[in-house]
């Protein structure tokens, strides 16, 4: 699987239909990836996230609410799955947004498309902006080393 790098500035139409960059597409192989998308409320506040069929057929292979006891992994399961929705891309790269998932991250027309590794997430363009607020002349220069030089557990 090819990972998903990048910032794209996009605008989402009146039919609610986002056109990923080819960049992007490049890297998603159908034959290994399957045919479809998965859109789902992202990880951060106001964003969603576009998964392939084999990259949320992975995340939900890695969810095991099923050990955890209690109410708080009832209602993950009910809202992750119960929003989750499946979506075909055109043959110009466009996907449509569901209309209460973009309701619920409170998307406007103009976002980002960003690239994480294997998901994309969608963005409202001011709060990435916010988000990645870095001084990249200055002393906040990311720390990224501890990052960089992980290793796998054993």
């Amino acid at each position: 699987m090819r990972i998903f790098t990048g910032q794209y500035e996009r605008t989402i139409d009146a039919k609610n239909r986002i056109q990923l960059p080819s960049q992007l597409r490049s890297a998603i192989d159908p034959e290994r990836d399957g045919e479809g998308l998965y859109v789902t409320l992202g990880e951060f506040r106001g964003t969603l996230s576009i998964f392939t069929n084999r990259g949320f057929e992975e995340l939900v292979a890695r969810i095991e609410t099923e050990f955890i006891p209690g109410p708080e992994s009832r209602r993950f399961e009910l809202q992750f799955y119960s929003l989750a929705s499946y979506v075909d891309m055109d043959k110009q790269g466009r996907i449509v947004l569901p209309d209460r998932l973009r309701k619920k991250a409170r998307l406007g027309e103009e976002v980002f498309l960003v690239g994480q590794k294997y998901r994309i997430d969608v963005w409202n363009r001011v709060d990435l902006e916010r988000s990645m607020v870095i001084d990249w002349e200055g002393d906040d220069w990311p720390d990224w080393q501890g990052f960089l030089r992980m290793r796998p557990a054993e």
